[in-house]
C-alpha cells in the first residue's frame, strides 16, 4: 500500500491495480483457457474469450478490455472525481463500489472513509519523500528526520499521531521499546 501511495504521489504508476486510474492490467485465466477482464470479476459479462479462439494479446488488446479499464475512471461518482485525495486512491478497486455517496449517488466504495483518512494521515511523509526523490535521494531516509524529531520531542508533549495521549505513553513507548530490544 506504501508504495502505491508514494508512486501516486510523484505521478508513477503504482504497482498496485487498486489504486491505477484505470484497470485491465489484472486478467483472469481459468483452466478451460477462457480470459476475464480481471480476477474480481470472472463473470459471464466480463468474459473476453478463450485463448483456444483468440489469441490473449487481442483478448487484452480488446474494445472489450479497454472500456472495462476506462470504466474505472470513468464511473466515478461526482463526489470522487472532486475529492482531494482522488490522485492517490482513483476510487479504489470497481469491486467494491457498491454504497452510496453523501449526495445519494451510487458507485462510492465502501472503502471511501478509511482511505480518506489513511491518505490524509500519510500526506507528511509521502510529501517529504516526494522531496527527497526528486532531490535522488532515497526515499529511507524520512526515517532519520522522524528519529531526529523524535529525539526532540519531550516525553510529556502530545503524541505526533494525534491520539490525545502523552508521547511516553503512546508511540513514545513502542520507540524506546524498539531501543531497547536493538
Amino acid at each position: 500500500m506504501f508504495d502505491a501511495t508514494l508512486a501516486n504521489w510523484v505521478g508513477e504508476q503504482p504497482g498496485l491495480c487498486v489504486h491505477c486510474e484505470t484497470c485491465g492490467l489484472a486478467l483472469a485465466l481459468e483452466h478451460n483457457g477462457d480470459v476475464y477482464s480481471c480476477d474480481h470479476f470472472v463473470e459471464p459479462r466480463y468474459r473476453l474469450g478463450n485463448i483456444s479462439e483468440r489469441h490473449l494479446s487481442d483478448l487484452v488488446s480488446s474494445e472489450q478490455q479497454q472500456q472495462f479499464g476506462l470504466d474505472k475512471r470513468d464511473t466515478l461518482p461526482a463526489y470522487c472525481r472532486e475529492c482531494e485525495v482522488r490522485f492517490a486512491c482513483h476510487g479504489g478497486c470497481p469491486k467494491d463500489r457498491f454504497t452510496n455517496t453523501p449526495d445519494g449517488e451510487p458507485g462510492l466504495n465502501y472503502l471511501c472513509p478509511s482511505f480518506k483518512r489513511f491518505f490524509h494521515h500519510v500526506q507528511e511523509p509521502m510529501r517529504l519523500m516526494t522531496v527527497l526523490l526528486g532531490q535522488d535521494r532515497a526515499p529511507s531516509e524520512l526515517m532519520q528526520l522522524y528519529a531526529a524529531r523524535d529525539a526532540r520531542r519531550g516525553r510529556n508533549e502530545a503524541c505526533t499521531c494525534g491520539s490525545g495521549r502523552k508521547w511516553k505513553h503512546c508511540h513514545g513507548q513502542a520507540a524506546s521499546s524498539a531501543l531497547y530490544r536493538g
